[in-house]
């Protein structure tokens, strides 16, 4: 008896832990740091604390992934410091002690093809080392403490032979990342092909077909579920997604080059933009008529469009309201719509 009351102690003091921990979570999500100031979720209200938050929406909430991007020179991973340095090589520092530890190089002295880069996934962190011609992408995962859990080579080029002119095309290329998903695709119109490296186990996934997007699944926002290809010529999407497989037109897709993607319940909202322009679309999808539910006032924040201009969104969502973060060669900017009708709610300038 005595036994099956300890057992019981236990599992109720684990229980509360569990809730505890999940509740001090979820107690963060609403927060939003942004431009060194931080947004109630709740309120739209900048908060009036100067304390930097342990926990926020950008490292609490389902969408955490989709903020860390990518690392092309350091990447802090469960105490210890991934680092790579001039010749492509890793170095491993422990944050606690101090120690660094080199990681094998096997691709010493072969010619790249632009920076290693570095992103966590699920139970480590991914390298992705773009190499020149026929050796690709070479894609490692290590655990934390520095061992190799896979290696995979991904062909990134083409062999091209012109008369006596013999060289390697490239036109393959990074897209985007989950937890657990690695996608590149083509950029070459007559070669279509996407390639998604799962990060667990480095198996490869290749489809005849490039996409621009990808629909991650709507309660982790960590499996890829769904691909969205585009056509300038026609401004048109193709969407893919789980067993739906439907076009869509809009007269903003002719002069696009992203699009950022969520799935609330039956809607597919879309941000699309130019990389190079400072102008952003948002709408909503109906899944299950496939029509336009509703297009949004994105207010512009840059001006000019140039070849130097550079532009990156990231997409959210939070009790119902859409979370537009951007940041262009102006500065940043922050912008938050109804997700039911898409009417803008708030916006940072």
């Amino acid at each position: 008896m005595l036994k099956n009351t300890n057992l019981l102690l236990l599992l109720v003091f684990w229980g509360t832990l569990l809730f505890a921990q999940n509740a001090t979570e979820e107690s963060y999500q609403h927060w939003y740091p942004f431009d060194g100031k931080i947004l109630d979720l709740k309120t739209l209200q900048y908060t009036s604390t100067n304390h930097e938050l342990p926990a926020s929406f950008k490292t609490n909430s389902p969408y955490a992934v989709r903020y860390k991007g990518l690392a092309v020179d350091k990447l802090a991973y469960q105490g210890v410091l991934f680092e790579i340095i001039e010749d492509n090589s890793i170095l491993l520092k422990n944050l606690e002690t101090k120690a660094v530890t080199p990681l094998p190089n096997k691709e010493k002295g072969l010619p790249m093809q632009g920076r290693s880069l570095l992103l966590e996934a699920i139970d480590g962190v991914i390298c992705i080392k773009p190499l020149k011609a026929d050796n690709g992408y070479i894609v490692y995962k290590y655990d934390k403490t520095g061992k190799e859990l896979f290696g995979v080579q991904i062909t990134h080029s083409e062999f091209v032979q012109h008369n006596e002119l013999t060289y390697h095309l490239p036109y393959l290329g990074y897209v985007t990342h989950t937890a657990s998903n690695v996608v590149f695709a083509s950029y070459v119109n007559r070669i279509p092909k996407t390639v998604v490296l799962n990060t667990i186990d480095g198996s490869l996934s290749q489809f005849d077909f490039s996409a621009v997007g990808i629909i991650r699944d709507a309660e982790m926002d960590m499996d890829v579920h769904g691909f969205v290809q585009l056509d300038k010529t026609n401004g048109s999407i193709q969407v893919t997604y789980i067993s739906d497989n439907f076009e869509f037109k809009n007269p903003s897709f002719k002069n696009i080059t992203h699009i950022e993607t969520l799935i609330i319940e039956n809607t597919l909202v879309l941000a699309v933009y130019n990389g190079r322009s400072p102008e952003v679309h948002l709408m909503a999808i109906d899944l299950s008529t496939q029509s336009l539910k509703w297009e949004a006032d994105v207010a512009p924040f840059g001006t000019n469009a140039t070849s130097a201009y550079f532009n990156a969104v990231w997409l959210s969502a939070y009790e119902g309201k859409i979370i537009l973060e951007g940041y262009e060669s102006k500065g940043k900017h922050l912008q938050i719509f109804d997700g039911s009708n898409g009417k803008r709610l708030w916006k940072s300038f």
